[in-house]
């Protein structure tokens, strides 16, 4: 398996994929979704990478590594921004700056940037009247706009900021020197001001682009979320993380060409009786899936006619194993949807097993298991070890996925599942990638 993944490494570079807008006229949507690896915490990252996982282009997954590879994948392209989400709720944003190729794998490194915080409320100015507001928003919609109060000693209400009929008024940007030179028709200050750091859609990045990154881009391919160039200027030199050093965190990243609002997949039972019940149960599950086959019952020996018959006791069943590293997570994917359970595991003795349980509560609240995968330590590259990283929304439906860092001992995967009808099907995994 490793040696042909190995020889695909160089095809993997070129592969070009196929764009939406090409096979379906006015289909433009694309949504990206990537795991940002990175040590130290959100707000003060020592070193990272964003490992592109997969394309959803509308009506099927494509390899986010490999997806519109000009050299670099489109995932990965300078200036794209992806949302961070646990949950899928929003934790900040994560902008790539520089894509950097590791033995055919393509990752992107850049800087984390805060979540803006909420505007502040305005106080609301008792008028004295129910009837009247006195001191009214300037930038507030309106159908009919009152002219402002003639108090100038002519009666001439040109000489204030605003035309006589009262229209909106056109403010400089701040910075520009030629609003003093406006004989020439309008004047490049009269435009209104852009936030620079809010994001964009559909804007490329004009500076700070690698050599990569600068050879042969199509100026009609498409893009993701896109930051500006000028918070792209404001980005810190960024440090790549490489191997895989204790302590490292894993969350999920979603780029869209359309934005679309996120939607939390955290599940809040109606009691929390219910989620004890629920992880004990799968708890007796995965230590019965893990715990070492019973021993044989010796055969019975045949009694000779001066001896007594006894009959031979069985076999005390074995103690269930212990079980360590337990992780029990409630998922809520739909909405308004019951719960979806994911609990791993793993034995304490030598040699180690490794299990994963995706489960949901029946008609009667039992815990019935959809997906059971049992593997050891000394058959990884054979079964690995699903290590589950969150649910997120990969297709941009409302509805969430279960994502799965597949990790065996020479290599590792990223795969995707959705879980439906009480099944759980994997229906995307990336290539493997060697992990040394």
């Amino acid at each position: 398996m490793l040696a042909a993944a190995a020889c695909a490494l160089p095809a993997r570079a070129q592969y070009q994929g196929h764009s939406t807008t090409e096979q379906q006229p006015g289909a433009t949507h694309l949504r990206a979704t990537a795991v940002l690896e990175f040590t130290g915490d959100l707000g003060d990252i020592k070193a990272s990478r964003l490992v592109p996982v997969a394309i959803w282009d509308g009506v099927q997954y494509q390899p986010g590594g490999l997806y519109l590879a000009q050299p670099a994948p489109l995932a990965v392209l300078s200036g794209t921004q992806y949302e961070l989400e646990s949950d899928g709720r929003s934790q900040g944003f994560f902008n790539v700056k520089d894509a950097e190729d590791l033995a055919g794998l393509w990752i992107g490194v850049g800087s984390f940037q805060a979540p803006a915080p909420p505007p502040p409320k305005r106080a609301a100015k008792d008028s004295g009247h129910a009837y009247f507001v006195h001191d009214a928003d300037p930038d507030k919609p309106h159908f009919a706009h009152r002219p402002p109060p003639d108090n100038s000693p002519d009666g001439d209400t040109t000489a204030q900021s605003g035309s006589s009929t009262g229209g909106p008024t056109l403010h400089p940007r701040s910075g520009d020197n030629s609003s003093g030179n406006n004989s020439g028709g309008v004047s490049k200050s009269s435009q209104p001001e852009v936030d620079p750091d809010r994001p964009t859609f559909h804007n490329r990045v004009q500076n700070n682009q690698t050599a990569s990154n600068q050879m042969s881009i199509d100026p009609d391919r498409p893009h993701l979320s896109y930051t500006t160039p000028e918070s792209q200027q404001k980005l810190a030199k960024p440090d790549a993380l490489f191997g895989f050093p204790a302590g490292m965190k894993q969350i999920t990243g979603i780029s869209d060409s359309n934005p679309l609002d996120t939607q939390s997949f955290a599940y809040s039972w109606a009691s929390p009786d219910d989620a004890a019940k629920m992880q004990s149960a799968l708890e007796a599950v995965a230590q019965q899936a893990v715990a070492p086959p019973a021993p044989a019952s010796p055969a019975p020996k045949t009694a000779s006619a001066h001896t007594t018959r006894h009959k031979a006791a069985a076999p005390a069943p074995p103690p269930p194993p212990l079980l360590a590293d337990e992780k029990f997570h409630v998922f809520g994917l739909t909405l308004g949807g019951g719960a979806t359970m994911v609990f791993s595991a793993h034995t304490t003795t030598a040699p180690e097993k490794y299990v994963t349980l995706i489960a949901q509560p029946d008609f009667y609240g039992n815990a019935q298991v959809l997906l059971k995968q049992v593997t050891t330590g000394d058959n990884l590259d054979v079964t690995p070890r699903m290590r589950l990283i969150d649910a997120v929304d990969t297709e941009g439906n409302g509805r969430g996925n279960l994502l799965f860092e597949l990790r065996g001992q020479t290599y590792r995967e990223f795969a995707i599942y959705r879980v439906n009808d009480g099944q759980a099907s994997q229906v995307f995994v990336t290539q493997p990638t060697a992990t040394n």
